[in-house]
Formats: structure tokens, C-alpha cells, sequence
């Protein structure tokens, strides 16, 4: 009877402050988002689209989805999960895929969505099943655990005995895997969850097990879960009548969270609600209202928000997109079929001969047109694995040089395998973009050229040089854009060495045009110029202290090697800096 009176109580309490918050016009926030998480999942999707990598976009995503749940904002959460778990679907069963279904289940457990969050976490467990991963089956029993833990307490009756016993038995299989993989995280977590289990069983066993999973976590140096084990264990100690344990341990728990700056919306409502409680048992109706107000300011976060019809939205406009992708291609099916239907129409018109004929010649046709296309994708799923492959092998090469240039001791040859593997990276670039982009044997010359450029200044530290790039929309072949890239990689080493360091203001222009079919290619820095007949073994003569451009380093023999591939004349002269101009037919 107390225990009721107590609850309603609370309820009047969180009606009346729910009511007048909503008259009084208050706005709704929510915790304030971790700034270095934040921080985080922004530089990853930025690196994401820079790159067009779909995969890293999903993990961004799926950072910016923990960001928002840590501050209690389930709605923009989901969102990003979802986002996610589309990307991650399409490129089939994976650890990450697993990992979405398991925060999707939680999610869904915190707005009230059991059979959602249940079959979430049954999605999980098969997919950690398929691809034999004990660590994601570990999550998946998890979500299952809490799931069915969820629909019993809403019903906590002997008719739903069953929820509770299914509950039981996945921490169980949880528990015993992590002791399996001597998982000790894994193993307090299990526990963990096994109190909190036995705490809504009112079972004696829920103290021994969380004062265990205290210890663990308390060895395991994990602060932001110790706070939450404190509020199960304090809880736990309520219901079996250790009201001072209690708290004595909710303070405690009070003082970690504000310590170590958890700031976690779910970690402070549940703070609040364990403080209602003790207060409320202990007959401190003061106390008691002064934190039912403050777990009133939170809760309003949920009930003030549209979160069910937003994020139902969010799955009907994902499998919309499914359905109409499907209808799109079925009206495609149908349209070139009733244009071959036509076609047969128009032909039976005909005479009865050159129906046969015309008929047989257009299955010959036909199949051969299917045969092409066949070809024609195995040929094109050929080719891009040869520029990947190409490109991977330019990888290694790079890792290889990296790896013997910080072994070597003299300085020039360091300085000859740097230069070397920078003429790698140069080809590499040109292979990863043959691979990434959606011409298969061709180039984008300006996006080539802007990469290399920078790509060479960064390495050489030079972050302040002022570039400028006139280039032609101009795609060049993979066969020309090599030669065309080594040149460049060459004189942009070139001015980096000997150009930028004697000039306040460095500057760095190229300019590419073409006119019919022959391309212009100029390149030009603001260094001393070219130092006449002087000698110098490292590179051709491009700034002053550097040789003649006659002059026999390997460098010039690498230009003009490049420049004779590609069947094209070149020149420098000195005009304010060097000026290299080179002239091609493409």
C-alpha cells in the first residue's frame, strides 16, 4: 500500500511539472553533445566524402548516432543508424552490420518498441552466426537479453513467466561465452545485467551478483560503467530493504558521474529516478520533489519529442525507396518488351518469308548482343580489377620504400628513395583514380593534377605556397596521364627543393589547355631561375643553384624519358622563376 501511494505520488508530481512546462512555453534540450565525439564522427564523415568511400560514411554515420544517444536524443540517433545500416546491408553480411542491428535494438528498447528491438537483436545474432564472430554474438545475446527482459517488465506476472526465463537464458549464453573468449569486460557486463535481472525478480541472488560486476568494472578501470552498476546496485539495495547502503552508494555514484563528466542522458535520468526512490522510501518528501522535478526537466526530452512518427518515417521512406526500385525495373523489363512486341507486329506484316528470316536473323542478333554485354562487363570487371591490383602493388612498393628509407642512415640515399617513392605515389594516384571513378581507362586531368601538386607540397611541408591551377576540363588515358604525372611530380619536387626555400611569397601555377588535338602544358614557380651551365647531380635545372636543363641527372633523363613517351616537346626558360612548357598530341 505505502509502494503505491509513493508511486502516485510521483506521478501527480511529473503530470503537474509535464503540464506546466508545456503552459509556460518551455523549450526542449537535451544534454549537451560530447564535443570531442562530435568532433570525431564530423572529421570522419568529411574524410568519408573526400575519399567517396561508402564504407567510412557508414562508420561515420554510425559515430554520429552514439553521439546522439549519449545525449538522451534517440530520434536523431535512430536516423543515423539507419543511415548506416543501408549502406552496410548493401555490401552484405559483416562484424559492422551486426554491430548497427545490436544499437538499433537498443534504441528501440528505449522508446518502448520491444518487438522491434527484439527482432533487431535476433538479426544480430544470425548475422554473428553466419560470419562466426563470437564478439558480435556476445552483443547479439546481449540485445536479445535485454529484449525479452523489457517485455516482461511491462508485465511482470506468472503468465509471462516465460519472457523472463527467455530473458535468463540469453545473459547466461552471454555470460558463458565471455568466460569462453576470457572476455573480463564482457564477463562484468553479463553479470551486470544478470543483477539487474534478479533485481526485477526481487531474487536475493541480484546483490552478490552486481557487487561483483562493481568489482570488475572497478579493476577494469571503467568509470562511465562503474556510475551505472552503482544505480542497479542501489536500486537493488532499495528493494531489499538497505536503505543506508543505498545511499551511501548513490552518492557515490553521483560523485563519479560529476568527476569524470559522463554527462549521458540515460546515466542521469536513471541518477535521478534511484534519488526519487530513496527519498520516497524514507519518507523525505521534500528531497524527493526537488529530484522528481529535475527527472521531470528529462523526461520531458522524450515525451515532448516526435520521435515514433519521425523515425517510422525513416523506415517507410527505406523500404518506399526498395519498392519503387523494384517497380522501376519491372517498367523497364515491360517497356522493352512492348517495344519488341512492336517490333514483331511490324514484321509480320510483312511477307511470310522475310518474317521467318528477319525472325531468325534477330535471335542470331540477339544472343549476340547478350554475348557482347556479358563480354563487355566481364571485360570492364577486369580492367577495374587491374587498376586496383595495379594500384595495390603501388601501395606496397610505397610501404616497402617508406620502410627502407627509415633504415637507411646517409642522407642521400634517404633523400632518393623519398623522391622515388614519390614518383610511385604519382602512378598509384593514377591508378586508384581509374579504379574509383567512373571512367574505366581514362583520367580527370584537372582533379589529377590539383591531388599530385598538393600530395608532393605536403610532403615536403611546404603548407604555404600559393597554387593556382588553370586546366581545361580534359580526360586523359592512363597511357598518358603516367608520363604527364611523373613530370610533374618531378618539377614540383624540383621547386620544392630548390624554388620555395628562397622565396618569401611561394608561388605555383599550372596551366593545361587544349586546342583541337594537341595539349598545352605549362608549369611555372617564382624561385631565383635557372642558374645557367652551373652543375648540381640531384636535379634538373629549374631554380637557381641547380644545373642547366642539358644537363645529364636523372631527374632531367626521367623528363625528358616521359616527354619523348609521349612523343611531345619541351623547353625551360627563366621568367621570373622557371617556366617548363611541354607540348603533346592526345
Amino acid at each position: 500500500m505505502f509502494r503505491r501511494s509513493v508511486l502516485c505520488l510521483s506521478g501527480l508530481c511529473l503530470g503537474w511539472l509535464f503540464v506546466s512546462g508545456v503552459v509556460m512555453g518551455q523549450d526542449v534540450t537535451h544534454l549537451k553533445l560530447q564535443p570531442d565525439r562530435l568532433r570525431h564522427a564530423r572529421e570522419a564523415e568529411r574524410q568519408a566524402i573526400a575519399a567517396s568511400d561508402s564504407l567510412q560514411l557508414a562508420e561515420a554515420w554510425y559515430l554520429y548516432g552514439k553521439t546522439y544517444v549519449f545525449a538522451g536524443d534517440y530520434q536523431t540517433s535512430q536516423r543515423y543508424f539507419l543511415k548506416s545500416m543501408r549502406i552496410l546491408e548493401s555490401r552484405g553480411d559483416s562484424d559492422d552490420l551486426a554491430r548497427i542491428y545490436v544499437r538499433l535494438s537498443e534504441n528501440e528498447g528505449r522508446l518502448g518498441r520491444e518487438n522491434d528491438a527484439l527482432r533487431y537483436a535476433n538479426l544480430s545474432m544470425q548475422m554473428a552466426q553466419r560470419i562466426q564472430s563470437d564478439k558480435e554474438l556476445v552483443r547479439a545475446y546481449g540485445a536479445i537479453g535485454r529484449a525479452w527482459e523489457n517485455l516482461w517488465k511491462k508485465q511482470p506476472s506468472a503468465a509471462n513467466r516465460m519472457q523472463f526465463k527467455n530473458s535468463l537464458v540469453y545473459y547466461r549464453k552471454q555470460e558463458a561465452l565471455c568466460y569462453k573468449l576470457k572476455d573480463s569486460l564482457g564477463i562484468a557486463e553479463a553479470t551486470l545485467q544478470l543483477g539487474t535481472l534478479f533485481t526485477q525478480a526481487r531474487d536475493p541472488q541480484a546483490i552478490p551478483y552486481l557487487e561483483k560486476a562493481l568489482s570488475l568494472f572497478v579493476l577494469l578501470h571503467e568509470n562511465r560503467l562503474r556510475t551505472n552498476v552503482m544505480l542497479h546496485l542501489a536500486a537493488a539495495y532499495l528493494e531489499f530493504g538497505k536503505q543506508q547502503m543505498a545511499f551511501q552508494t548513490l552518492l557515490k555514484a553521483e560523485q563519479l558521474y560529476n568527476a569524470n563528466r559522463v554527462d549521458e542522458y540515460d546515466t542521469r535520468l536513471d541518477l535521478e529516478k534511484e534519488f526519487v526512490r530513496y527519498y520516497q522510501t524514507t519518507g523525505q518528501w521534500k528531497e524527493a520533489f526537488d529530484h522528481v522535478k529535475k527527472q521531470s526537466e528529462l523526461e520531458k526530452i522524450g515525451l515532448l519529442s516526435d520521435r515514433d512518427g519521425k523515425i517510422a518515417q525513416l523506415n517507410v521512406a527505406y523500404e518506399s525507396e526498395k519498392k519503387e526500385a523494384l517497380i522501376r525495373a519491372r517498367n523497364r523489363e515491360l517497356a522493352l518488351s512492348a517495344q519488341t512486341l512492336h517490333t514483331q507486329q511490324r514484321f509480320t506484316l510483312a511477307t511470310s518469308t522475310l518474317f521467318i528470316v528477319t525472325a531468325g536473323m534477330s535471335v542470331v542478333f540477339f544472343r549476340l548482343y547478350r554475348k557482347n554485354q556479358r563480354i563487355s562487363r566481364r571485360n570492364e570487371t577486369l580492367v577495374r580489377e587491374q587498376n586496383h591490383r595495379v594500384k595495390n602493388n603501388l601501395q606496397v612498393i610505397s610501404s616497402l620504400l617508406n620502410l627502407q628509407s627509415r633504415r637507411l642512415s646517409d642522407e642521400a640515399a634517404r633523400t632518393a628513395v623519398a623522391e622515388s617513392l614519390l614518383r610511385v605515389q604519382s602512378m598509384a594516384i593514377v591508378h586508384r583514380r581509374l579504379y574509383d571513378g567512373g571512367q574505366l581507362a581514362e583520367v580527370n586531368l584537372s582533379e589529377f593534377i590539383q591531388e599530385l601538386v598538393e600530395s608532393v607540397l605536403k610532403t615536403y611541408g611546404h603548407y604555404t605556397v600559393q597554387t593556382s591551377f588553370d586546366i581545361d576540363d580534359i580526360s586523359l588515358s592512363a597511357d598518358k596521364a603516367v608520363p604527364l604525372g611523373l613530370i610533374l611530380n618531378e618539377l614540383t619536387t624540383n621547386a620544392c627543393k630548390y624554388a620555395f626555400p628562397h622565396s618569401a611569397g611561394p608561388r605555383f601555377s599550372v596551366v593545361c589547355y587544349r586546342k583541337h588535338a594537341h595539349l598545352t602544358f605549362i608549369v611555372k614557380d617564382n624561385g631565383p631561375g635557372l642558374a645557367g651551365s652551373e652543375l648540381n647531380d640531384s636535379m634538373p635545372g629549374l631554380a637557381a643553384g641547380s644545373h642547366s636543363p642539358e644537363n645529364g641527372s636523372f631527374g632531367m633523363q626521367l623528363i625528358q624519358a616521359q616527354a619523348r613517351q609521349l612523343r611531345g616537346t619541351h623547353k625551360f626558360r627563366s621568367d621570373g622563376g622557371v617556366l617548363f612548357t611541354l607540348e603533346f598530341t592526345i
